[in-house]
């Protein structure tokens, strides 16, 4: 499997940078995992439209899923029509974003996308992997997400409080990417569904994960801090997530940037 980031901050982009965004491929599976501000360009330099099998939302905060309003009138305006791409989000997630759309455009979004609803436990195929939702701790409706295939497993913690959806979704994974948006001293502020660096090592650490990926981090704090603080709380190999950076799971793994 080869993942690639497509946007690493939290809330906004940092200068030149996406907000969340994750572009997994296994074999002849395209998988897009998370689709928010500034990534769908990214996604472009990796992949043609017509090849992405399908994109998933984790929640429905606009960091997390502002370009696929770019990607839906690229995919409407496609000369060959690719439409019918699958879509997992949770429930009215795509009834949300048609509030802000015209009428024309709204008749056209379960045209163009082919929505399924992500639910608590909910286990899923996409092409050669499978993927399986945790409830998180967050203000809306979120899920944690765990992806195997053949020879690998990873967990993506989506945006939450340390909360037992996360940990289990992490249990013994290959590689864990955990949302670190705010530094360790900033534990209070973390508490409305986000976690500090402090809380993503030590989940990582008690969900037995064999690597972790920092994301979220507000572009206001310094990456190389939170992954310092991160790694004191988790013992093993810490890295940032940054746009561009390719990860290899299964056979031979590798990071490079």
């Amino acid at each position: 499997m080869r993942l690639t980031v497509l946007g690493a901050s939290g809330t906004y982009p940092r200068p030149g940078g996406a907000t969340n965004g994750f572009l997994v491929r296994e074999g002849a599976t395209t998988l897009v995992m998370e689709l928010g501000n500034g990534c769908l360009s990214n996604l472009l330099r990796e992949v043609d439209l017509e090849a992405v099998d399908a994109i998933v939302v984790t929640h429905m905060h606009v960091d997390h899923f502002g370009d696929l309003y770019p990607l839906f009138y690229a995919l409407r305006f496609h000369p060959h029509e690719p439409w019918g791409r699958r879509l997992l989000l949770p429930r009215g997630g795509l009834e949300l974003m048609g509030r802000i759309l015209g009428e024309d455009s709204r008749q056209y979004l379960p045209r163009v996308f082919a929505p399924e609803v992500l639910k608590e436990n909910g286990e899923y195929r996409v092409g050669e992997m499978s993927l399986r939702a945790y409830p998180t701790r967050h203000p809306v409706e979120g899920y944690a997400l765990r992806l195997e295939g053949e020879g690998w497993s990873m967990a993506y913690s989506s945006d939450s409080s340390p909360c037992p959806g996360v940990e289990e979704a992490a249990r013994g994974v290959d590689l864990f990417i955990c949302e670190a948006t705010l530094p360790a001293s900033y534990e209070k502020e973390a508490s409305h569904g986000h976690m500090t660096s402090r809380q993503a090592g030590e989940t990582a650490a008690r969900a037995g994960a064999k690597r972790l990926m920092l994301t979220h981090i507000w572009p206001t704090f310094d990456v190389v801090d939170i992954a310092r603080e991160a790694g004191e709380a988790y013992g093993g190999e810490v890295v940032p997530a940054r746009e561009g950076m390719t990860v290899s799971l299964g056979g031979g793994r590798h990071v490079q940037a």
